[in-house]
């Protein structure tokens, strides 16, 4: 029997102004190569930058193309 190998995830998330330009990048990046697959929907978010009490709208509150890609990692 194999030892057990702990593996947590690792996820990177792509910014664009279009899904397009967001899957270019994955595809730039080498992501797929390095084992990473899209990890839900991509979509149109809104973006706030929250620290303590203070909160700023990024991308001037523009909605923005998230693209989320997760792997598994050993620990």
């Amino acid at each position: 029997m194999s030892p057990m190998i702990e593996q947590r995830d690792e996820y990177i998330t792509i910014i664009a102004p279009t899904a397009t330009e967001a899957m270019a990048q994955f595809k730039a990046r080498g992501l797929s190569e390095q084992g990473f697959a899209i990890a839900g929907r991509i979509g149109r978010h809104q973006f706030t930058l929250v620290g303590g009490e203070d909160a700023q709208e990024l991308f001037s509150g523009a909605g923005m193309i998230a693209a989320t890609f997760c792997r598994k990692v050993a620990i």
